[in-house]
């Protein structure tokens, strides 16, 4: 169900959160790495959660017992196989010229965020970003996360790093929230912003909840549709 553009004319007071794998980037970085390092047991993990029986939190731990990698070789073979959206960098010189603020809030992980950034030349310096950390010690891997609490309304499971809370701690500040994302631990948050930008699952999840959303592909999509919004 695509959202309905009358009304919307002029925001004020508008934020921005955005996921960053699968979205800001072409591919899952964290599927990247568990499917290629992980095997057979990393296949199983994500079906469970997909499934609902397991949650983020609990797999990625799981993941991260068998994964051996240094910090290195990690980024390295993420550089190698993910591409940053082609419209990113222009979605972000627009929304720094009308004063928006964006927050990144992942339940993947500090290290490959900050690490993208700075090799595709992107200032970070106005950008908020909440993630869970991967801890390196040699090749073994320990994920840090954001959140203590363990949590979830959503019913999905833990993921670390709840975007739903994110959410309502900027609606305490801003007025509009939109929300950009792809997929299962994004649907929390969907599920209160004002407007709603999906794609990937997050879309066909929206479509079954009847949740109004704005389609896109990448961020040149997002930043047409915005540009007539705001």
């Amino acid at each position: 169900m695509a959202v309905d553009h009358k009304g919307l004319d002029r925001l004020n007071s508008v934020a921005i959160i955005t996921d960053f794998d699968g979205t800001i980037t072409d591919v899952d970085t964290n599927d990247l790495i568990y499917f290629t390092f992980g095997g057979q047991p990393s296949y199983e993990i994500e079906e469970l959660i997909a499934q609902g029986k397991l949650g983020v939190k609990e797999g990625a731990i799981q993941h991260f017992k068998r994964i051996r990698l240094t910090e290195r070789e990690f980024l390295d073979y993420i550089f190698q196989n993910a591409r940053l959206d082609e419209g990113f960098k222009d979605f972000c010189k627009f929304i720094s010229q009308k004063g928006i603020p964006l927050t990144v809030v992942s339940g993947g992980y500090i290290n490959t965020i900050s690490s993208f950034f700075e090799r595709e030349a992107i200032d970070s310096t106005n950008i908020r970003i909440y993630a869970n950390r991967l801890k390196f010690n040699g090749c073994h891997i320990e994920a840090v996360f954001f959140d203590d609490s363990d949590e979830c309304e959503s019913g999905l499971g833990p993921c670390g790093n709840c975007k739903l809370r994110r959410l309502r701690e900027l609606r305490a500040q801003y007025r509009t929230i939109i929300f950009i994302g792809d997929g299962t631990t994004d649907r929390c948050a969907a599920s209160e912003a004002d407007i709603v930008f999906a794609k990937g699952s997050l879309r066909k999840y929206c479509e079954a909840r009847g949740i109004p959303y704005i389609p896109f592909d990448n961020f040149h999509d997002v930043l047409r549709s915005l540009s007539t919004l705001i």
